[in-house]
């Protein structure tokens, strides 16, 4: 059975609305498109997806290609999920190195969670997707970073949690081997998503 793990499109940090569980931005979307582009040819026969919205939104366009329903499963949710504001990989590091370094030492209790739960979570999620799906099964499921992470070094046998940093809409292989192993065919996938675009530079004008 294969399965790819992808990780959700950029999400808008500044959202005022839902704080703690952002929609994607603009950017988000046309990463979503084209995941959706790249696995419409590639025999997906079953969808599954956080339900936390930055995941969810990013497996819409697919489900839509494909006329397949979003099966949501809660242990696929990052550990961020009950924190009262997103703060992406990127506002971490902004924060200053001992912030970041208390981040990378135990991510799950950073967000106030139980590492040793959170891994349990996430290792059911993975079972509850395999089920007793035939081994012919191509399954997409749309996740979060740390929870690929649980998942990757479960696979590889490392001692640590985080080992591995996947891009947004980055796309992860996998395939469940027979007697409940996992094997990793790739990691971090990202060839299938459109250029990022600069911003314009700034007219000069003569007060400059």
């Amino acid at each position: 059975m294969k399965i790819v793990l992808v990780r959700h499109g950029r999400p808008d940090e500044d959202d005022h609305e839902r704080p703690h569980d952002p929609p994607l931005r603009a950017d988000g979307v046309a990463q979503a498109r084209a995941v959706a582009d790249r696995l419409a040819l590639e025999g997906i026969t079953r969808i599954v997806s956080s339900p936390m919205t930055r995941a969810f939104q990013t497996a819409q366009p697919l489900a839509q290609r494909l006329g397949l329903a979003i099966e949501t499963i809660d242990g696929w949710a990052e550990a961020d999920r009950h924190a009262g504001r997103y703060r992406s990989t990127e506002t971490l590091r902004a924060l200053g190195e001992s912030e970041w370094s208390r981040f990378l030492d135990d991510p799950i209790a950073f967000f106030g969670g139980d590492t040793a739960a959170f891994r349990s979570g996430v290792l059911d999620a993975l079972g509850a997707t395999i089920g007793e799906l035939p081994s012919d099964a191509h399954v997409a499921v749309f996740t979060h970073g740390l929870p690929i992470n649980v998942v990757l070094s479960h696979a590889l046998g490392l001692p640590r949690l985080v080992h591995f940093a996947p891009g947004y809409a980055s796309m992860t292989r996998l395939r469940a081997l027979p007697g409940g192993a996992i094997g990793v065919a790739s990691v971090n996938e990202r060839n299938h998503l459109p250029p990022l675009v600069k911003p314009a530079p700034r007219a000069r004008t003569s007060s400059d």
